[in-house]
């Protein structure tokens, strides 16, 4: 009787297993396909940073779409281009056959309007806004943040100690400091690590951010061309490019502290700076390095930018705005490494 069970529930078991396959129904679903006429333009990226060089004068832009199709062209629209800076040569992006990249377009600029460190932006659009392919990526809106200016690097150059009078630090120890050099200013390809045989550009950055007397960084580099001795010094200007045949503006003045001052008038104005003079005062030599001290000359004051006018600085914000300015003086030391060192 066992045995007879056994054999009964075997061939019971395949009964039950096809009645509950038979449930089971066999589908297919098919992806969704984009529309024939689709073209899927984008960008790669929603902001594409161009730092430029002084003197170069244009970058390149593309664009991309979804798939390899037949040549189409996409027209583009300007979003944002303040004062006409930027010039665009065309009004769409052209696209062969069999390339999923649009051929670059070569956006130059205003070379009149262009300032040395000064920031502005190029905004795009394609497909009004909206995509119009379902597996295309990227964006349809793009910016160019642009910016000319050089690689500023400090791992050249060591700390400094700067003396500053109108921090209160020039007859005392003084505040520490970074000081960086520009990398790719007049370099030798053949030696360029650095090669003092030329020039060199130094800086300290966002100078009154930097001793510690403003928490905003503002455009208040202190910037300069030394020989290859380190010594005559000499800040960086429109007119020492112009000897190089860049042409481009440089500001020496009206630069932005990041500090401001308040008066009775309840106005808040921006404290600008004006570079006045830099000279080398002292130099010693250590085994690694060129040390060498420079003495800098600067003008603060408050600016009114609607009216132009420059006020001196106060300490009570209840003063009475007085039409001036007043000429302060920074020490500092720089530290070259020397090519044997390096």
């Amino acid at each position: 009787m066992k045995l007879n069970k056994f054999f009964f529930g075997l061939l019971m078991t395949p009964a039950v297993m096809m009645v509950g396959c038979s449930d089971y129904e066999d589908t297919e679903v098919a992806s969704p396909e984009a529309n024939a006429d689709a073209i899927g333009a984008y960008f790669e990226k929603n902001s594409n940073p161009v730092k430029l060089l002084p003197g170069k004068t244009s970058f390149n832009i593309t664009l991309k779409r979804a798939s390899a199709g037949d040549a189409v062209n996409v027209p583009f629209k300007v979003v944002e281009n303040k004062n006409d800076f930027f010039v665009l040569p065309v009004t769409q992006f052209v696209f062969e056959a069999g390339k999923q990249s649009s051929t670059p377009i070569a956006v130059s600029f205003n070379i009149g309007n262009a300032v040395f460190q000064k920031n502005d932006t190029l905004s795009l659009q394609v497909l009004d806004g909206v995509k119009d392919h379902l597996y295309a990526a990227g964006y349809t809106d793009t910016m160019y943040p642009f910016v000319i200016d050089y690689t500023w690097k400090s791992d050249s150059l060591a700390s400094t100690m700067v003396k500053d009078e109108y921090a209160n630090t020039f007859t005392g120890e003084g505040t520490l400091a970074t000081v960086e050099i520009a990398k790719d200013f007049e370099v030798v390809k053949t030696n360029p690590s650095p090669d003092y045989t030329k020039n060199s550009l130094v800086r300290i950055p966002s100078f009154f951010a930097t001793i510690g007397k403003s928490k905003v960084a503002g455009e208040d580099h202190i910037q300069f061309v030394v020989d290859k001795d380190h010594k005559n010094p000499k800040f960086l200007s429109t007119g020492y490019l112009a000897s190089k045949e860049i042409s481009l503006t440089v500001n020496e003045t009206e630069l932005e502290t990041g500090m401001t001052q308040k008066f009775a008038e309840k106005k808040e104005y921006p404290i600008c700076m004006d570079l006045v003079d830099i000279d080398a005062v002292a130099s010693t030599a250590e085994a690694k390095t060129d040390n060498v001290t420079y003495l800098v000359k600067y003008n603060l004051y408050a600016f009114d930018k609607e009216t132009k006018k420059k006020y001196l600085l106060s300490t009570e914000d209840d003063t009475v705005p007085v039409e001036g300015k007043a000429e302060y003086v920074a020490k500092f030391e720089v530290k070259f490494v020397k090519a044997s060192a390096e």
